[in-house]
């Protein structure tokens, strides 16, 4: 028998809000909660298939739309002949999270993600923007045992123009009503049905009182921003990170008002974590006098050693496999040793998504370029983040190292260079790179946090699920406040894989709202 866990108290008791405190009652057929990738989506798309929608965004402005989006048969794919094996796709999925999500969900996003991209490329188009697909390579490119998959579609905008006007815009157009700096506060229930929801106008401090006759959808962004929330729920997230990325406010707003109305959550609890944050080489994740910064050349697979100077792990992984690895070991931190040959051991390396720094091989941008990471760790020498040095022992003083330890580490991989066989850790030899040409670059290396994953477990209809796993009718969760997706880590290889689930179900949850 499952014990039930006890309320926590980041959780808190539901507001009461008397009658006497509305100051207007509104009445629609569809209000979203949460103005981000997944909610402008819901809105131009019910709003196009004639629902009248309302949505509302806590913030003064919109949550930028993701510049990587995940999808499987899309348009440009077939165009460029590359066919994905959907179900080696899934097993994979459920295979990095070890069976712990419901494996309907990313079957679904993989049917259903191409269509969507589809119809995102025709609005932003129209608008003057390019889709382009981060492939070039062969479809599924072995990295060492780790499969990476061709379905990042990058966006290249013309000036002053962003997904959130187009989408905003579109829906405007469409009938949509938007309202900023309002809040969602609690959900209405009649029975066990979700009827609405009370809201707070930011401004004013005055509450709303909203009834939605086809539903309400929560889109809130998760609870990245909430200290409370993660140490409550991610203990060891909290303690492998040094910065928050999280551009919406995402503290928890949305996941807390459908567990007041008998939603229930996911029992396993995690974040996107990128391996990829600078901090000061006196410090560790928990000693920070400043934030990380963060930079795509810690997220190369250079050597990597712990703070006693040695190797630990092979660092040709998914993204937060190594973060994984170094909660254990001393100060949760680890260092990134690499020499002035970088530039060129970036290009073989051969990355694909958001850690890639040279353009794809097809010719699509990366997100952010080798000659921007360079002026960037140029700073960061200045600031003293990064040391370079003319020697291994002058690298590991500056690093808080042992000069000795390192200097064995060194000689060691440069040794597997020279054989082009990785006997220690298993790297694949084009991902191994010498250090043997001064100056000598280091840093101490952590996590930072995009966005949580775990929330509220839905259907595949994105419908939320009660305690008995039944689906609550007239509540729908979507993006990072949905659950049962992911579980053990962010499958970072299915490039854009979150900003796609997160709009493929917007769409489809709007779609069946409108009844299509």
């Amino acid at each position: 028998m499952t014990k039930s866990k006890p309320k926590m108290r980041w959780l808190g008791s539901e507001p009461e809000i008397g009658d006497e405190q509305i100051a207007e009652t509104i009445e629609t057929e569809l209000l979203i909660a949460g103005g981000g990738s997944a909610g402008l989506v819901a809105a131009a798309t019910a709003a196009e298939l004639g629902v009248k929608v309302l949505l509302i965004e806590i913030k003064k402005t919109f949550t930028p739309i993701r510049k990587e989006i995940g999808a499987v048969g899309s348009r440009i794919q077939k165009a460029e002949c590359v066919e994905i094996d959907i179900q080696e796709l899934v097993r994979q999925h459920v295979m990095y999270n070890a069976g712990y999500v419901d494996q309907k969900l990313p079957l679904i996003w993989a049917r259903e993600s191409g269509e969507m991209i589809d119809w995102y490329e025709k609005l932003i188009s129209a608008r003057g923007a390019k889709l382009m697909l981060q492939g070039g390579y062969s479809m599924e490119v072995k990295a060492g045992s780790y499969t990476k998959f061709p379905t990042g579609h990058s966006v290249m905008w013309p000036a002053n123009m962003t997904g959130v006007k187009v989408l905003t815009e579109y829906a405007a157009q469409h009938g949509a009503e938007f309202r900023l700096e309002t809040g969602l506060v609690k959900l209405i229930k009649e029975g066990k049905r979700v009827v609405g929801a009370i809201a707070k106008d930011i401004k004013t401090g005055k509450y709303l009182r909203i009834y939605a006759s086809k539903g309400v959808m929560v889109a809130t962004g998760g609870y990245a921003r909430n200290r409370e929330m993660l140490e409550a729920l991610q203990p060891e997230t909290v303690e492998l990170t040094a910065f928050t990325v999280s551009e919406g406010l995402t503290r928890g707003d949305g996941i807390k008002a459908c567990l007041w109305a008998g939603a229930k959550m996911d029992d396993r609890h995690l974040s996107i974590l990128f391996d990829r944050c600078a901090i000061m080489p006196d410090e560790t994740p928990e000693t920070l006098s400043r934030p990380g910064q963060p930079t795509e050349i810690i997220g190369q697979p250079f050597l990597k050693v712990d703070l006693k100077g040695r190797r630990f792990t092979n660092e040709s992984m998914p993204y937060d496999f190594i973060l994984h690895r170094s909660y254990n070991l001393p100060g949760k931190c680890y260092c990134v040793i690499f020499d002035s040959g970088f530039q060129e051991d970036t290009k073989r390396f051969e990355l694909a998504g958001c850690s890639r720094m040279h353009p794809f091989n097809n010719g699509t941008p990366c997100s952010r370029p080798l000659k921007d990471n360079i002026e960037l760790l140029e700073s960061m020498i200045e600031e003293g983040r990064f040391i370079k040095a003319n020697t291994i022992r002058e690298l590991a003083e500056g690093l808080g190292l042992p000069a000795a330890e390192l200097e064995k580490t060194v000689a060691r991989y440069n040794e597997l260079f020279d054989k082009q066989c990785d006997e220690d850790f298993g790297k694949e030899a084009h991902r191994l790179s010498e250090i043997r040409k001064p100056p000598f670059y280091g840093a101490r290396a952590c996590a930072f946090l995009l966005g949580t994953l775990d929330g509220i477990r839905i259907d595949e209809n994105m419908n939320a699920l009660d305690n008995n796993y039944d689906p609550i009718p007239g509540l729908y969760v979507l993006g990072n406040d949905s659950g049962g997706y992911y579980a053990n880590t962010y499958v970072n290889l299915v490039t854009g894989g979150c900003a796609g689930r997160n709009m493929t179900f917007a769409r489809r949850a709007a779609r069946l709202i409108a009844g299509q």
